[in-house]
């Protein structure tokens, strides 16, 4: 959407634009979109046809909702399609989100309401119809007397009253003869025609179950009466089919009754729905008292899976079924430990669990505690408690590192870990990896991929192009195998061109023209070649080379900055650089930049020799800077800013980042990220220039992502405030201490620690940490304070002494204010 149609009034764009636009939202799908424009043409102009799309476009949002299972909210969007009668545009999707929500009654006076109301659809009518008689005879609503008794709504009434008294008649045990009598009265068009089905199944049930069973199948699965079919199905005899679906036990104490079993089976049932309805415990309750009744086996396993709900229940079930093994209990106490979001608790009890079975690396024990590890490591990517052992500052490697050893063979891990180990800039053991899991995966395409980047890396040349030719060998159309070969070489032909050695450069490029794939051209090698075509002279087939590397680049301002780009690179003559300063002035007064073209330039510049030359990078962007400013406006999503703000970030262009996150903002001014890049530009990238209100309020916006559990900003957020600028770098390479690093610490440090406690606290207003603790929580209040403490003299302290100075800081005041509120 336009900056003018979120920001600005009415006035400032004219009714048709406004309306054509609403109208393609509506068309496409986008309601909330629609409802947002409609509205603002109503309240200019209530037009009638306007009035219609607002009303539909209520509509389809909240068939959107229900499909998300947000009933409640469904409900409401209906609500705004209400028409002067009191009908809803969609009435069938309106009951539904009523029964969904356990308002029966309701559902029931509205369907009943709709019978023959020209205001149904056709194609959803007789579906409606049938749901308002299930509803009607779930709970009966007063039914107005028709006007019209031939009418639509005058037969549903008559077969209503027909339907009500054969049920009550085989309620009460009348002669078979009596209840077909009823029976005759609804038509086999009737909404109550499953009614009439699944009574004359039950009464013909005992002589003829095969019958009966024929009759049924007459009922859809999609039938309102679908969950009463199901309960009769469990009733017949000799057997029964494939359920529509898993009956409820209230169904399973109608199957039972009608069957004539004992009444104790009956009664054993509706004490298992009491049971069941009163929650975990009380059902695991019941179920460890029927152990003579039921299969030990069955009821001790159906228990256990109940103990994580329940785990209060813990010493019942022992008393009961015997102690549990320590894999077992702490099992049990780690997933009650994720149910109320205690992760520490979740991360040791887990913890204890796979130490307890992990003894036997690749047999069964070590695969559980492999899949154990693997959990625990996506728990400590989503929840920053999760800490590890503190042998690694990435607790979610340090999992993965321990599950591949007790699974060795599991090949998503490895992938992962060695992602991991990459994006962390642990070159060691990437290399080690990569190197481990060509042997052992050695005919797995994304492993030999990984060993060839492993190896290029650490200028392994004649392993990487052993490992990329048996890449092909196995896959001879991976293009990434290719691409890397052609960049290998690429790079090679750059150090030969800086050492003036523009032969040996060519040569280079024509065996990278060997791994390009015939069909598929390289720009990259197209312009390299142009370039050093040019600076040995063989014109004109170097520039018409070189230009044919542009457009297989984009074109445009895109292209040529990829060929300026290659050209920095490689510090090529001037005679290059001049065409290239040429073009891409000519490009950038031709056309008003895109999308794609400023996400072309935003991958080059993350290139790896793109990344190790910052100095020329900077003076290209610079080059480009106005033409970047007027991409700024662009319908730009979070993913995509994300990747611009660190190009901008890495080059120092913060300035450029300010203006995008700023007309970002005024866009979508209820989107967080944009807030967030702007208060990075205003610091240039460094926390240390962060004031107290800016640090304050990046932890509320960490707070926010961590509620609607959106990890990934909450860590971005994370990164920036405790692992960004000169003064964090030294806690960037900081191991994590574990508590008993600090048990060792001995009475003279004790006693350092305890002055240093003095200070901060005098530095530190309790009330101020007060309400850091209330708005941040312990944890966060900790890494506040940390942060706090490292800007002041004490700053220069060893990283465990500036923790524990702030944890002891926190709990002081947590337990100065809770002996307050004791007194």
């Amino acid at each position: 959407m336009s900056d003018r149609l979120r920001q600005g009034p009415f006035h400032e764009a004219s009714v048709p634009p406004l309306a054509a636009k609403a109208t393609e939202a509506l068309r496409l799908g986008d309601f909330k979109q629609a409802i947002e424009l409609f509205k603002r043409l109503v309240k200019q102009d209530a037009r009638p046809e306007w009035r219609d799309a607002l009303t539909e476009a209520y509509a389809g949002r909240a068939r959107i909702l229900a499909a998300k299972g947000m009933f409640e909210e469904a409900e409401t969007a209906l609500s705004k399609t209400t028409a002067p009668d009191g009908t809803v545009l969609d009435p069938l999707l309106y009951v539904q989100c009523l029964v969904k929500r356990g308002q029966l009654r309701k559902a029931a006076e509205l369907a009943v309401k709709y019978i023959g109301n020209n205001r149904v659809p056709a194609s959803t009518a007789p579906k409606l119809a049938e749901l308002a008689a299930a509803l009607w005879l779930a709970a009966p609503v007063p039914l107005a007397a028709p006007v019209d008794h031939k009418s639509e709504a005058g037969k549903w009434v008559e077969h209503a009253a027909a339907a009500q008294q054969s049920l009550t008649a085989w309620i009460e045990g009348k002669p078979r003869q009596e209840i077909d009598q009823l029976l005759s009265r609804i038509p086999l068009r009737s909404a109550f025609r499953a009614l009439r089905l699944i009574l004359k199944s039950l009464m013909i049930a005992a002589a003829d179950p095969a019958r009966a069973r024929q009759l049924l199948d007459g009922i859809p699965p999609e039938s309102a009466f679908a969950s009463f079919r199901l309960a009769v199905e469990a009733a017949l005899p000799e057997g029964t089919p494939e359920p529509v679906a898993m009956p409820s036990k209230a169904q399973q104490v109608f199957a039972v009754e009608v069957k004539g079993l004992p009444g104790a089976a009956s009664q054993s049932l509706v004490q298992w729905t009491k049971a069941e309805r009163s929650g975990p415990g009380a059902l695991l309750t019941f179920l460890a008292s029927q152990t003579s009744t039921l299969p030990a086996d069955d009821v001790k396993s159906a228990c256990l899976n109940l103990l994580p709900q329940a785990p209060d229940r813990l010493r019942q079930f022992e008393s009961a079924f015997g102690l549990l093994s320590k894999f077992d209990k702490n099992r049990v106490l780690a997933l009650a430990a994720e149910a109320r979001n205690d992760w520490e608790r979740a991360e040791q009890c887990w913890t204890i669990a796979a130490q307890s079975i992990e003894p036997a690396a690749g047999m069964e024990t070590g695969l559980s505690a492999g899949v154990i590890y693997r959990h625990l490591a996506r728990l400590a990517h989503e929840h920053p408690e999760i800490e590890g052992e503190g042998k690694s500052e990435f607790p979610a490697i340090e999992y993965l590192e321990l599950s591949l050893r007790a699974d060795p063979d599991h090949l998503p891990t490895v992938l992962q870990l060695t992602g991991l180990y990459r994006k962390h800039r642990q070159d060691r053991d990437w290399h080690r990896l990569a190197e481990d899991a060509a042997q052992r995966f050695p005919e797995e395409s994304a492993v030999l991929l990984q060993a060839t980047d492993s190896a290029i890396a650490r200028k392994a040349y004649k392993k990487a192009v052993g490992f990329a030719r048996k890449l092909l060998a196995l896959d001879p159309i991976n293009q990434a195998a290719r691409q890397r070969m052609i960049e290998l070489h690429i790079s090679h032909a750059h150090k030969q061109i800086r050492l003036k050695r523009a032969d040996l450069a060519w040569k280079e490029l024509a065996e990278a023209a060997e791994w390009e794939r015939p069909g598929a051209p390289s720009f990259l090698l197209h312009i390299n070649q142009g370039l050093v075509g040019r600076e040995l002279g063989q014109e004109p087939d170097a520039e018409a080379r070189l230009r044919r590397g542009v457009e297989l680049a984009g074109g445009g301002v895109a292209g040529w900055f990829r060929a300026s780009l290659e050209h920095a690179l490689m510090n090529a003559s001037e005679a290059n650089g001049a065409l290239l300063r040429q073009e891409l002035t000519r490009a950038q007064q031709t056309a008003a930049p895109t999308k794609e073209e400023i996400l072309s330039i935003v991958s080059a510049v993350g290139n790896k020799d793109a990344r190790e030359s910052k100095k020329a990078v900077r003076g290209l962007i610079f080059r480009i800077r106005g033409w970047l400013l007027k991409g700024g406006g662009l319908a730009w999503s979070a993913a995509e800013f994300h990747a611009m703000a660190e190009m901008f970030g890495r080059v120092d262009a913060y300035d450029l980042l300010a203006d995008y996150a700023k007309l970002a903002g005024r866009r979508a001014p209820e989107e967080a990220t944009w807030r967030y890049y702007q208060v990075v530009a205003r610091s240039k990238g460094d926390p240390a220039r962060l004031s107290f209100a800016e640090r304050e309020e990046l932890f509320g916006m960490e707070e926010v992502a961590v509620r609607r559990r959106d990890f990934h900003t909450a860590n971005r957020i994370q990164r920036f405030i405790e692992g960004s600028g000169p003064k964090s770098a030294q806690r960037r390479g900081s191991r994590r201490v574990s508590r008993a690093d600090l048990m060792d610490f001995d009475d003279d440090n004790e006693s350092l620690l305890l002055e240093l406690l003095a200070v901060g606290l005098e530095d530190t207003p309790p009330d101020m940490v007060k309400r850091m603790i209330e708005k941040l929580g312990r944890r966060q209040a900790v890494t506040a304070l940390v942060d706090r403490i490292r800007a002041t003299p004490l700053g220069d302290m060893p990283e465990p002494l500036l923790r524990e100075l702030a944890k002891n800081i926190v709990e002081s005041v947590i337990a100065t204010n809770g002996q307050a509120r004791h007194e």
